[in-house]
């Protein structure tokens, strides 16, 4: 009970109205395994999840092993699946360690909206923030300096499965783009941070 009051209370939907907290009730609660499949976009409930134990991390629902972030306590997953006709979530959420994972059902959210518009308004701020992120990742692919020429070679010349066909050193790399090394270690940094490239034992994907 205090890990959920101390999760829910954090959470971004109820800054500045804490009394709606009193409304959740008894939302569904479930407990997951080491390991165990939380959320996928082809089997999911239509709710905003949010991580009140343990740890947990999103993956690319093509690529298992391109883990594309991982979270806490606090955390939050599902809002892309909600209030759209036939949605799916774009990401699949794996348990790391034993989770714990409270529901709030889309049903739910909008009895909060309308009851408390506050948490209606942070609502939209939340998903304006990750529109911006969007946004962010979108304009990597216009750019013309290393970044984003990098991205655009690798998202041209991947396989399926998010690879190059082939080995490829950095300084064969650097080459075929006409940069410095140094410069290409950047972009790929940079990249990595932005979530749309996965480095892991010497090899790289392209998540798109």
């Amino acid at each position: 009970m205090a890990e959920r009051e101390a999760s829910l209370g954090s959470l971004f939907l109820f800054d500045g109205a804490a009394e709606a907290l009193a409304d959740v009730g008894q939302a569904k609660t479930m407990i997951y395994g080491k390991g165990a499949l939380i959320y996928d976009g082809a089997d999911c409930p239509r709710a905003l999840g949010v991580l009140l134990r343990g740890r947990a991390e999103a993956v690319s629902p093509a690529r298992e092993a391109a883990v594309l972030s991982t979270f806490g306590p606090g955390a939050v997953f599902g809002a892309a699946a909600l209030f759209g006709m036939g949605e799916h979530y774009v990401s699949r959420i794996r348990a790391v360690t034993e989770c714990a994972v409270q529901f709030l059902p889309e049903e739910l959210l909008e009895q909060l909206f309308l009851r408390y518009p506050r948490t209606a308004v942070n609502y939209i701020a939340f998903l304006s923030s990750r529109v911006r992120l969007l946004n962010g990742k979108i304009a990597v692919l216009e750019q013309n300096d290393a970044e984003g020429r990098l991205y655009r070679y690798l998202a041209e010349n991947c396989g399926e499965d998010g690879r190059l066909p082939g080995p490829m050193t950095m300084k064969s790399l650097a080459a075929t783009l006409n940069m410095g090394r140094t410069s290409l270690y950047r972009a790929l940094e940079s990249l990595e941070k932005k979530k749309l490239i996965v480095r892991k034992d010497g090899k790289m994907e392209v998540i798109r």
